[in-house]
């Protein structure tokens, strides 16, 4: 019987906003998604939480497109608060094809390997 389980990232919806802020210790982020809606966060390993922010930036769009499998661009402004950016999300590429082994079967349908 195949699996009806999908990757997690054919289960997010599209990105539209990205929180950049400085700790003490690291960087941290939170990507905002709609359709459905939804928050990813979480921290960036690199760079240091020295490191100038538009190195930081490119490190969190690169983390951002690893989650959702998609290419993005991002418009960042800094934030009224110190250590913050904001990047819009101005366009989300598709997301890639499945693969036959992602698909999901729907009860009664025969999966690929039973035809």
């Amino acid at each position: 019987m195949a699996s009806k389980r999908q990757p997690y990232w054919r289960t997010i919806g599209t990105p539209t906003t990205i929180v950049l802020y400085r700790t003490v210790d690291r960087w941290r982020y939170a990507i905002y998604f709609t359709e459905p809606s939804g928050i990813a966060d979480g921290a960036l390993n690199d760079p240091a939480s020295s490191s100038e922010p538009g190195i930081t930036q490119a490190a969190c769009l690169k983390k951002a497109e690893e989650l959702t499998h998609r290419r993005l661009e991002v418009v960042w402004r800094e934030s009224d608060q110190p250590d913050w950016w904001t990047g819009t999300v101005t366009s989300a590429g598709p997301r890639p094809p499945a693969q036959p082994s992602q698909r999901v079967t729907q009860p009664g349908q025969p999966s690929r390997s039973e035809h």
